[in-house]
């Protein structure tokens, strides 16, 4: 599995190689194993893997529920997967609240360990989608604006505009198909109140600049966009 690396946190040394086994069998790379906290802590820093199989009773003062909420300190993507004997609904508690993916309990089966492994890189390539097209407000016409990265597209290609045009855009877009007061673009592009026939200048440039986007006049004073 491309760019999927593996870190295994196991005290028992032949179960820990076993889960090594059977990964490396399906193509995962195993980044490292450790059989308690501190190391643990050390190679998560170093590697930076995408998924930690990790028992919750390891060697150390630490335990795996301890060793997963100092990695989420630092890390909150890495999925965690626990694999344990114990049952304690204390302990399945504890490990529920370091957002760790799922709660294996030995002794478990292979396909048991590898489809948890799939469905978790299955499920986060899904939420890393579903953030992506948080990312943009899309408007008519293929237009979309890149909130993380204040950038106007029209379909996959940017559209170069000015300071103030990029202000006006970005406004309109995140009021999209609701009206937008002469008093918020003038707070937004200039922070104080400045002469209509200055705003519509900016307003005109705007759609001089992309003839196809949709913004339109508001009777009460303001524009939208669509």
């Amino acid at each position: 599995m491309d760019g999927v690396n593996i870190l295994i946190v196991e005290d028992d040394l032949i179960a820990g190689a076993y889960l090594e086994k059977i990964c490396t069998e399906k193509g995962f790379i195993i980044c490292d194993s450790c059989d308690n906290g501190k190391e643990a802590l050390d190679a998560c820093k170093r590697h930076k893997p995408t998924v930690i199989l990790m028992d919750i009773m390891i060697k150390g003062s630490m335990s795996g529920c301890d060793l997963a909420m100092q990695i989420r300190a630092f890390n909150t993507e890495v999925i965690i997967i626990f694999i344990t004997a114990y049952t304690s609904d204390e302990m399945i508690d504890y490990a529920l609240d370091t957002n760790a993916y799922s709660y294996l309990l030995k002794p478990y089966r292979d396909v048991e360990i590898l489809s948890t492994i799939q469905m978790s890189l299955h499920d986060k390539k899904l939420s890393l989608g579903n953030e992506k097209k948080n990312q943009y407000i899309f408007c008519k016409h293929g237009f979309k604006y890149d909130i993380e990265n204040h950038k106007f597209y029209g379909g996959k290609h940017e559209i170069p505009l000015s300071k103030k045009l990029l202000l006006l855009v970005a406004l309109l877009s995140k009021h999209k198909g609701t009206s937008v007061s002469y008093e918020q673009i003038n707070h937004a592009l200039w922070g104080e109140m400045q002469n209509i026939n200055t705003l519509r200048a900016v307003v005109h440039r705007l759609k001089h600049k992309i003839p196809e986007l949709e913004v339109h006049t508001v009777s009460k004073g303001g524009y939208v966009l669509y």
